[in-house]
């Protein structure tokens, strides 16, 4: 009992540590502010005037089933039950970037199976969506913005 007491406590702890250190917001290690450009550039080319076309949306393309998965984030003093909030998220970058970042804090895995959860898996759970993320998105133009883009590893020398 004393020893599941203490794992609740440090959960609540390392929750309001993290709040306070990341603002409240979400933090996925290796999703970095070069991977969301890359996804953007895949999706879209980054086109921030691209509007709603078959149910994607914004310079990320997101759909509403995404926006809903993702805790349906909304502008600032919107209301995500608004009839217009997930398309004026899903065109804004920051708000839509929020979305991935959820979106990534939910459903990230290694869909590449390499042992490493990287922006290659996220760019694959960005395009196939959270059941199909093993899915290849190599011969696909997204994949193929997405390789002319995606973030290099590169570890230091030995000396």
């Amino acid at each position: 009992m004393k020893f599941f007491i203490s794992v609740i406590l440090l959960f609540f702890v390392s929750q309001i540590e993290f709040n306070a250190v990341y603002g409240g917001k979400k933090y996925v290690s290796n999703l970095s502010t070069t991977c969301l450009k890359c996804l953007c550039h895949a999706s879209t080319q980054c086109n921030m005037t691209v509007s709603c076309q078959k149910g994607f949306c914004g310079p990320l393309f997101i759909t509403k089933e995404y926006w809903t998965d993702a805790g349906r984030p909304v502008l600032e003093n919107d209301d995500p039950d608004r009839t217009n909030a997930f398309k004026d998220c899903a065109e804004n970058y920051n708000c839509a970037t929020t979305a991935v970042e959820n979106y990534m804090a939910k459903y990230g895995l290694d869909c590449d199976n390499n042992g490493v959860t990287d922006c290659d898996d996220y760019a694959r759970l960005h395009f196939h969506g959270k059941n199909k993320c093993t899915s290849s998105i190599e011969n696909l133009n997204y994949g193929k913005r997405y390789n002319s883009c995606k973030p290099v590893l590169t570890f230091p020398r030995e000396t």
